[in-house]
């Protein structure tokens, strides 16, 4: 590298790589041998990091005897899953047959909603005089989406 090296970069070497110059990049360890040999800040900062890579290898792990066998034995815990993906699942089943039947008709039905509840929010300049012609809008479509098709009678 052209440019000199500073105690940030070699820092950030030493932190990743460590504190053995073996696994230094091979590019640059030429140069961080000649900033260790001009900087002390480096020089200290190097041996307090090898003291503490030897102080981490000192500790010893401990043992789980039979882990690995007790995890994957374990009963996972079932997945209730939300109402939105109950819902959405109920719609769109997995199956392939469920789709060609569901999403044409969930889409054809959607128009139909939306009027339904935009004919109800707004009036679009439509007024009554009387107060007893407001509600029978919401009774028409209440009845309009009954099945009168079974005669109950």
């Amino acid at each position: 590298m052209g440019m000199m090296m500073t105690i940030e970069e070699f820092s950030r070497i030493v932190y990743v790589y460590g504190a053995a110059s073996n696994r230094w990049p091979t590019n640059l360890r030429e140069e961080c041998g000649e900033f260790l040999t001009h900087n002390a800040t480096a020089r200290i900062l190097l041996k307090q990091q090898s003291e503490l890579e030897k102080l981490l290898d000192q500790i010893e792990v401990p043992e789980f005897p039979e882990l690995e066998r007790r995890v994957l034995i374990q009963e996972l815990p079932q997945n209730h899953g939300s109402i939105i993906d109950k819902l959405l699942d109920w719609l769109l089943p997995e199956n392939d047959f469920g789709n060609q039947i569901w999403r044409p008709a969930l889409i054809a039905c959607l128009p139909l909603v939306f009027g339904i509840l935009l004919g109800n929010y707004f009036s679009f300049g439509v007024f009554f005089e009387e107060n007893g012609f407001e509600y029978w809008d919401d009774e028409l479509y209440m009845l309009s989406l009954n099945d009168y098709s079974e005669n109950l009678f």
